[in-house]
């Protein structure tokens, strides 16, 4: 990312019905299962088939809210039956993605924090309810994901783009496009361009230099009322959306020299905090904070723009 403003701004202000569907063994099969065992001498089966009655008697009905935001993190509400049966409910998913936690109410309702949107995409996926038999009901297309945050926003267009960049609109920064891409997806966050912060590369070839130049950079952010610095030590309180800042070599004092957006926020078992990001020039969707400054550039370090 170069380090060091050109002049005019472009002002550039950028339910599903629920069916529900019943998951049932079939308890007839199990049972012929069971007896072909028994005259075989290896058992009666009845395990099997007690388990099938277990599933039998679960369904899922709704969920409420049915839409929530691509980052997840809504308590819903699923309305069903038999949740407080023999067979004990042992996870809910949204999609292919685990709820972070969830609650058994009574035999007819269970609450579920909603995880994020697989890749951020607005979509509708199926909800799944395990027991610890491992027999599982589903209620298709349950949840909805649709963009309702800033957040949403600039996460969906950071996973639209991260890969088959928006050209036509944004023009490339050849070997340095990084801090063009996190920028507009700032945009679609909600920031809008002014004199200090600007680009129209892609039409008359203008920019400020703290759109693409990581100090530039840096210090516009610093000066945004919306943001507050974070230091590497500080990546418990990093979330989704915040801006990352890398200095590779900070030996050198020379400043930033790239920029990412977060894109997961995952507590290890060991206490730690692992950090993904996504970004261009190496272009990723979940580059590893961590593996960046020991691996790829040893001895480097980060700090970040938490965006409020």
């Amino acid at each position: 990312m170069p380090r060091s403003s050109t002049r005019r701004p472009s002002a550039r202000p950028s339910r599903r019905p629920l069916t529900a569907l019943v998951a049932a063994f079939a308890v007839a099969s199990l049972a012929l299962t069971g007896c072909a065992a028994g005259a075989s001498g290896s058992g009666s089966g009845s395990g099997s088939a007690d388990s099938a009655a277990a599933a039998a008697r679960v369904a899922l009905e709704a969920v409420s809210p049915a839409t929530g935001s691509l980052t997840g993190g809504a308590e819903v509400t699923v309305s069903g039956s038999g949740f407080d049966g023999d067979s004990p409910v042992a996870a809910v998913r949204f999609g292919t993605e685990a709820a972070p936690s969830f609650a058994v109410v009574d035999d007819r309702t269970l609450t579920a924090v909603t995880p994020a949107s697989v890749d951020f995409a607005v979509a509708a996926v199926p909800v799944t309810v395990t027991l610890e038999d491992g027999s599982e009901v589903v209620l298709d297309g349950g949840f909805g994901y649709e963009v309702q945050t800033p957040v949403d926003s600039q996460m969906n267009y950071a996973f639209t783009y991260w890969k088959d960049y928006n050209l036509a609109e944004w023009g490339q920064f050849p070997d340095n496009d990084c801090g063009n891409f996190v920028n507009q997806a700032m945009l679609a966050r909600g920031w809008v361009q002014d004199e200090n912060w600007y680009s129209e590369y892609a039409t008359t070839g203008d920019y400020s230099y703290s759109w693409i130049r990581g100090n530039q950079m840096d210090a516009y952010y610093a000066s945004r009322p919306d943001t507050t610095r974070l230091e590497i030590t500080q990546r418990d309180q990093v979330k989704i959306g915040d801006v990352v800042m890398f200095d590779w070599d900070p030996q050198n004092d020379n400043g930033v020299d790239h920029t990412m957006i977060v894109s997961k926020v995952t507590p290890n078992l060991d206490g730690t905090i692992a950090i993904k990001m996504v970004g261009h020039t190496l272009d990723a969707q979940y580059r590893d904070l961590d593996t960046a400054i020991t691996v790829e550039k040893p001895g480097g370090t980060a700090h970040f723009w938490s965006i409020a």
